[in-house]
């Protein structure tokens, strides 16, 4: 009797491979990003297992998000409105097809954190996937009225999860402040123990997700952050200063590496420092100075306004944000300046430029990062 051949029957190449899980391991684990994108559509159960959160997380560790490119966002009186995204891969398309769901009338950007963001249109809010082109809604929080905040907290090297965090001062006089957080897991949102009192300066927006917690900082005095798993908010310091606050200007608070980061420029000294938040959370390590001067130098074009006075002086330069892909020495502070983006290498002291004819400097209020593992991995959907 010859045995049955019929093709229904028998079990495919890619069904042995995704059926022995250790050997699937092995083999995908071994794939970049990029290389597995094909292998979601071989079959349903190659499907499943590359999408599977435990393989998705372990893959991540090995292959961690890079930054590939940035939304710019224009301020309102200008006369380019729209949403721009600047890649900063060289031999790929500066294109990104989210940016016409992002220009959609009414629609605005809140927050971003790791690759996703948060926005708002009409009443409701979503938090999206741009890579994906996905959205959720964001089930509007029974325990808030009136004006809140709301910040997004993302880390997919240890969670697939999102968390929204949102803030509501509950009395005009004094600085009582109500949280609470949803969670993508659940699809809930739950409310902190007891209302909690932070500086009146803090506006809890614009947070920073770092190591388990959102940090709010400001200009003029120091910031407080909430740790998502004790759900206890703690104050935290300020960098030092030794001039008086007319002579430094704020110019950015972020996060690279597991670190918070907080950039300010000193006009008298023509120079920025970057400073680099200690582990034990007492205070700020100075960590890098950038001379304006080596900068102008090799790019003409941000002193227009720089050099009349030292007071007056302003160079037409942004500071985008900090990239740090590795040790210090990889240490990269991203400027925008007319026609361009720059990395300047904090220790080599070296530059790359990525051509941006679209923004001023002057243009930008809000940017985003996007991340290349996302371009990929249609299994970190939001829905």
């Amino acid at each position: 009797m010859e045995p049955n051949s019929d093709p229904q029957f028998e079990t495919t190449s890619a069904e042995k491979v995704a059926g022995n899980e250790d050997l699937a391991t092995e083999i995908f684990i071994q794939l970049s990003a990029a290389s597995l994108a094909p292998c979601l559509r071989v079959s349903k159960l190659w499907l499943l297992f590359i999408s599977n959160q435990t393989f998705v997380l372990r893959h991540t560790l090995l292959y961690p998000p890079f930054f590939s490119g940035l939304f710019l966002i224009p301020r309102q009186n200008i006369q380019c409105s729209d949403v721009h995204y600047l890649s900063l891969n060289q031999g790929k398309p500066d294109k990104f097809p989210f940016v016409t769901f992002l220009n959609s009338r009414g629609f605005q950007i809140l927050h971003s954190c790791s690759g996703l963001l948060l926005c708002q249109l009409g009443l409701l809010n979503y938090v999206c996937n741009p890579s994906t082109c996905q959205l959720r809604v964001l089930p509007s929080c029974s325990y808030m009225e009136n004006k809140f905040a709301l910040n997004l907290c993302f880390d997919p090297l240890a969670s697939p999860d999102y968390k929204v965090v949102c803030v509501q001062k509950l009395d005009s006089q004094q600085p009582l402040h109500q949280i609470a957080i949803y969670s993508s897991q659940t699809q809930r949102w739950n409310l902190s123990q007891e209302p909690v009192f932070a500086p009146n300066d803090v506006a809890f927006k614009d947070g920073v997700f770092c190591n388990g917690a959102i940090h709010w900082l400001t200009s003029t005095s120091g910031g407080v952050y909430y740790d998502l798993k004790t759900g206890i908010l703690r104050e935290m310091p300020q960098p030092p200063r030794q001039e008086e606050e007319s002579q430094y200007k704020f110019k950015y608070f972020g996060k690279s590496q597991g670190y918070l980061l907080y950039v300010i420029s000193r006009p008298l000294l023509n120079h920025y420092e970057v400073f680099k938040m200690k582990e034990d959370y007492s205070g700020w390590d100075l960590k890098f100075r950038v001379n304006l001067n080596v900068l102008v130098a090799k790019i003409p074009t941000m002193a227009r306004h720089f050099g009349f006075h030292p007071l007056f002086s302003e160079c037409e330069c942004d500071v985008l944000c900090i990239n740090h892909a590795g040790s210090d020495e990889d240490m990269e502070i991203v400027f925008s300046v007319p026609g361009e983006v720059v990395f300047f290498n904090l220790k080599k002291k070296t530059l790359t430029k990525v051509q941006d004819p679209v923004f001023r400097p002057c243009d930008v209020t809000i940017w985003y990062k996007t991340y290349s593992v996302y371009e990929h991995y249609e299994t970190l959907s939001l829905v």
